[in-house]
């Protein structure tokens, strides 16, 4: 393999050295910003994920960073990294190191079918490894190497929509701008839910990985009609047996979603009446405690018979006969959108087979057998035809599957969790980013307390 350093064509530019260099987020940003979010499959221990919205101008100043900007790839004009020449002088090196959340691709005995068939495919080896379980932990362990401008040791990355660290990688060039012509499949199959996101307009860094909701979870036997709208969280009828989320982030949205406000366009005057809202829920006794991702647990053993939920929880609770009567609510109201994105990091030692990997993701036949294992929102909307009627290597490989999953490849193409219709796709909604750090404090200061029982 090509030493990186002896190819100046592939690092970005240097941070300009008068500029301060981002800090590690401190505490005041991972409060609230890094709680745990998704269980994989029931038969797979929980494994987390980092919450959150925040703009990546915002994180700078909020980090105390107010105005600093490091010279980024992005603004690398006509030849500079991600440029088109760029990308023409890169080469195939046949390997991609590929760091993902634990369980969140397909696997069988031990083998990732999707990623062994990458391989015959295009001779190209996936070293796959899983060390991100939290979106802060992750960046701050790559972070010295991007500082220092060397190789973080992965070709490719899988980080959450404007959570603090992809704000940051995106704001100081450390992220590398996609080969568009690379992009076939996903100009092709990727769904509305995920071109060109508000987090990334124009896909200039991201390819949607999965994606989900923050919603409503209820246990039907003891609620069998609970109507459409967000206030079943907050009616009185089921008092302390209600659970809300530990995220700050969380708890604010669906308080602005309960007083008939979109949390992306709020304002503080918004936040107050929100946060005044769940004061209220609170103390009337309605809920039972705010849960990190613990809250799944808590609806299944009953302590709780409705709760703030993730649409990827609910589903996968469903499928098992035990808990069939949890099922997952789409208020009027709508539910809180978030994506997890493929991405490459500066400094790639090998960034065109890092493209040539996330676009082999877009193809129908392979997210069908990524999805068939994840059941989360797919992002190619093509592959929910594959699971009804498999063909080709994706049918040898559904039918691999089909043991350990126990299911039939129908009951994931036709949920609409994983392959939104109409409906759930207008009922999206996005968080807020904010805009300066008074508003994170202003925000945290209100649904804070309300969490930590102030």
């Amino acid at each position: 393999m090509t030493d990186p350093e002896s190819r100046p064509e592939s690092r970005p530019a240097a941070p300009d050295p008068s500029k301060p260099e981002p800090p590690i987020l401190d505490p005041s940003i991972r409060r609230g910003f890094n709680e745990p979010r998704l269980s994989r499959r029931q038969l797979l221990r929980m494994a987390g994920l980092g919450a959150g919205a925040l703009g990546a101008g915002a994180i700078l100043e909020a980090c105390g960073v107010s105005g600093a900007k490091v010279q980024s790839t992005a603004d690398a004009g006509k030849t500079g990294v991600g440029s088109a020449s760029w990308w023409a002088k890169q080469d195939l090196h046949h390997v991609v190191n590929f760091a993902n959340w634990p369980y969140y691709i397909d696997v069988v005995n031990g083998k990732h079918l999707s990623l062994e068939h990458f391989t015959a495919m295009t001779g190209i080896k996936v070293n796959y490894s899983e060390p991100i379980d939290n979106n802060v932990p992750f960046y701050e362990k790559i972070r010295p190497s991007l500082t220092a401008k060397q190789y973080t040791g992965f070709d490719l990355i899988v980080m959450t929509n404007n959570s603090p660290p992809l704000g940051y990688l995106i704001e100081y060039g450390w992220l590398t701008p996609l080969d568009h012509s690379m992009m076939v499949n996903f100009e092709k199959y990727a769904g509305p839910l995920v071109k060109n996101p508000s987090w990334d307009p124009g896909n200039k860094f991201t390819m949607a990985w999965q994606s989900g909701w923050t919603a409503i979870g209820y246990n039907s036997s003891v609620i069998p009609s609970p109507g459409s709208s967000v206030e079943v969280l907050f009616d009185k009828k089921y008092a302390g047996r209600v659970g809300m989320m530990s995220d700050p982030q969380e708890l604010g949205s669906v308080g602005l979603l309960a007083i008939g406000v979109e949390p992306a366009t709020s304002t503080e005057s918004d936040w107050k009446k929100a946060a005044k809202k769940l004061q209220q829920q609170k103390s009337d006794g309605i809920v039972r405690a705010y849960y990190d991702q613990s809250y799944i647990d808590h609806l299944k053993n009953g302590d709780i018979v409705v709760s703030q939920a993730w649409s990827g929880d609910i589903f996968q609770a469903d499928l098992n006969s035990k808990y069939r009567n949890l099922k997952f609510l789409m208020p009027n109201e709508g539910g809180m959108f978030w994506t997890d994105n493929m991405c490459i990091p500066a400094y790639s030692q090998n960034p065109k087979d890092a493209m040539t990997l996330m676009d082999y993701f877009y193809d129908p036949g392979t997210q069908a057998v990524v999805e068939y294992y994840n059941d989360y929102v797919c992002p190619v909307p093509a592959a929910r035809q594959v699971l009804l009627h498999p063909s080709g290597w994706a049918a040898t490989a559904l039918k691999e599957m089909a043991p350990s999953i126990g299911l039939p490849t129908s009951v994931t193409a036709n949920a609409p969790t994983v392959f939104p219709d109409q409906q759930y796709t207008q009922l999206s909604r996005n968080y807020y980013s904010y805009k300066s750090q008074d508003e994170l404090t202003a925000w945290n200061n209100l649904f804070l307390p309300i969490i930590q029982g102030s």
